[in-house]
C-alpha cells in the first residue's frame, strides 16, 4: 500500500542512510577496540547513530576521550574505502531535490561526512549539520532542529530519514516525521523507538 507524506524539506542522516559504511566502520571499531581492551561485540551493538567522541568516552579508557584522539583515529579510518558505497536510490533521490530543500544531519564530523559522501559519489549538501557543529548529539534533537532552521523551516514540516535508534529518537523529539531504513538496525527496534514508517526498502527505491 502506498503512503503519501507531505513535507517542505528533508533531513537525512548519513552513515547507513545515504552512504553504506557499515562493514567498514564496524571493522575499524573492532580493530581499535581490541587495541584498547574493549569488548568489540558489545561496542558494535552501540556505535550506530552516535558520535565518535561519545563512543570513545563511553567505552574506552580516559586517554581516548579527547577530540584530538578522535581526529587522529578518523584521519586514518576515513581513507579505508572498501565497502563504502551509496545506499541504493540515494543518488537518484538527492539529484531530484532542490539544494535548499534538503540537509544532512550526522553524528559524524564534518570532515568524515564530506569524505564519505565524496567517496560514495554523492553530491555535497548545501546544508550540513555535523557532530562538531552542535553541543549535544543524537538522541538529542538539536541536530535535526538545526537542520530544519538551515532550510528555513520548522522541524514539524520536515521528514527525517534515519537508520539508527538514536537518530529516530532525535527526529521524534524534534517533532519531525521519521522514516527509518533497515540498513543497520532491525525494523522492530526502529518502530519501538518511534519511527512513523519503516518500509522494507531503502531511500529512493520502490
Amino acid at each position: 500500500m502506498s503512503v503519501v507524506i507531505k513535507a517542505k524539506g528533508i533531513l537525512f542522516d548519513m552513515d547507513g542512510t545515504l552512504v553504506d559504511t557499515t562493514a567498514c566502520v564496524e571493522q575499524a571499531w573492532r580493530t581499535v577496540a581490541l587495541e584498547y581492551g574493549v569488548d568489540p561485540t558489545e561496542l558494535i551493538k552501540n556505535i550506530h547513530g552516535r558520535s565518535g567522541l561519545d563512543t570513545l568516552r563511553t567505552y574506552f579508557p580516559a586517554e581516548c576521550h579527547t577530540p584530538e584522539f578522535l581526529r587522529s583515529y578518523e584521519a586514518q579510518v576515513v581513507e579505508q574505502t572498501e565497502g563504502v558505497e551509496a545506499v541504493p536510490g540515494a543518488l537518484t533521490t538527492l539529484n531530484s531535490l532542490h539544494a535548499d530543500k534538503w540537509a544532512v544531519v550526522t553524528a559524524a564530523s564534518a570532515m568524515w561526512a564530506q569524505k564519505r559522501l565524496s567517496q560514495a559519489g554523492l553530491p555535497m549538501p548545501k546544508h550540513l549539520v555535523s557532530a562538531d557543529s552542535v553541543r549535544v548529539n543524537k538522541p538529542h534533537p538539536e541536530g535535526y532542529l538545526a537542520g530544519a532552521r538551515h532550510l528555513g523551516l520548522d522541524a514539524k514540516d520536515t521528514v527525517v530519514f534515519e537508520d539508527a535508534v538514536s537518530g529516530v529518537l532525535a527526529g521524534r523529539a524534534a517533532n519531525a516525521t521519521v522514516i527509518a531504513l533497515t540498513t543497520s538496525t532491525p525494523r522492530k527496534d526502529l518502530i519501538k523507538a518511534g519511527a512513523h514508517y519503516s518500509p522494507l526498502w531503502t531511500a529512493g527505491t520502490t
